[in-house]
């Protein structure tokens, strides 16, 4: 398992209350939603992202078409939403906040793990390579504070994945 789902999936592990609902935004493959669906099996789990693979059915997971720039939730759905590599590729990372922030019930958690503009990764060269790899448009530790509060998300902690050559962040907050 690659060391970013393992950092979510601890950090949903060490939480106070294990979840009753869960959001998985931009599932990619599905290999995660299921891997939280099995290590959480009393929690009900929803993934959404742009495209559905037709290999993706069942396993207890609702698989839904969609963006998270207007997701397709009643305010105040989710005690948490996972978001793991795919927010770099969002099309307006402000709007997907505010739409996660939306559908997080008050109290609830978000998790994030995504490359950050920080270290290494701070060099506009190496980064803007990096960009150009990957396909998405990464943010640094300073925009994603900035529109995190904003949309009114707080407690927020960014935190560096270990063994993930300084790339990959978990990011945290609360409702």
């Amino acid at each position: 398992m690659r060391a970013i789902q393992a950092a979510v999936l601890n950090e949903i592990r060490n939480s106070q209350t294990l979840p009753q609902t869960i959001l998985d935004v931009g599932f990619g493959d599905g290999v995660f939603s299921h891997a939280v669906s099995a290590a959480f099996p009393n929690s009900d789990v929803t993934a959404i992202d742009t495209i559905i693979p037709p290999t993706l059915s069942a396993g207890g997971i609702t698989w839904i078409k969609g963006s998270v720039e207007q997701l397709p939730f009643v305010s105040e759905s989710f005690d948490l939403v996972i978001v793991v590599l795919s927010m770099h590729h969002w099309k307006n990372k402000e709007k997907g906040i505010r739409e996660i922030t939306r559908v997080l019930k008050k109290g609830g958690r978000l998790i994030v793990g995504d490359p950050l503009l920080e270290d290494w990764m701070g060099n506009r060269i190496l980064g803007g390579f990096m960009q150009a790899l990957d396909g998405g448009v990464f943010t640094d530790e300073k925009r994603i504070r900035e529109a995190w509060t904003q949309a009114g998300l707080k407690n927020i902690e960014i935190r560096l994945v270990p063994h993930t050559m300084k790339t990959l962040y978990l990011i945290t907050a609360i409702k």
